[in-house]
């Protein structure tokens, strides 16, 4: 069957997420103590917050366009994705544990620890492999 991909949403997506990943860049947090800096300390959180919720869309637009039905949590995202062979089990358990940071950013903002957002930043390399996996899914079938 073939694949219908929205390119123009996914293409949108695909540049935010790239606009956030420079923009995480520009802050240069090479090191805890960087976040100590209140303007740092909450550009990160928003930037990682946007980009986290544009990953999240970005699996869903695929998801919907392999027809793999509509995911009613962000962790079923992954679920589908890694269903439908799209990623790895081990990709997909990674993915999910983004969900908790998400929540975090978004439900417990008041809460957030420089070492929570600290670890968010270090695992940039996972998102990166989704999206890169994901963007690779797309170029193959569209």
């Amino acid at each position: 069957m073939p694949v219908h991909y929205d390119i123009i949403r996914i293409g949108s997506i695909l540049k935010d997420i790239s606009r956030f990943f420079s923009d995480l860049e520009y802050l240069k947090i090479q090191e805890i103590s960087d976040l100590s800096d209140q303007r740092n300390f909450y550009a990160a959180s928003m930037i990682l917050f946007a980009l986290l919720n544009r990953v999240f869309d970005l699996g869903s637009e695929v998801i919907i366009a392999h027809n793999s039905g509509i995911p009613t949590t962000y962790k079923e995202i992954f679920t589908l994705l890694e269903q439908e062979g799209i990623i790895t089990y081990t990709l997909a358990q990674s993915m999910k544990h983004f969900v908790t940071y998400r929540n975090l950013l978004s439900h417990e903002y008041q809460g957030i620890t420089p070492d929570q957002l600290y670890t968010i930043i270090g695992e940039m390399e996972t998102i990166k492999s989704f999206v890169e996996c994901l963007r690779s899914t797309v170029d193959r079938n569209a």
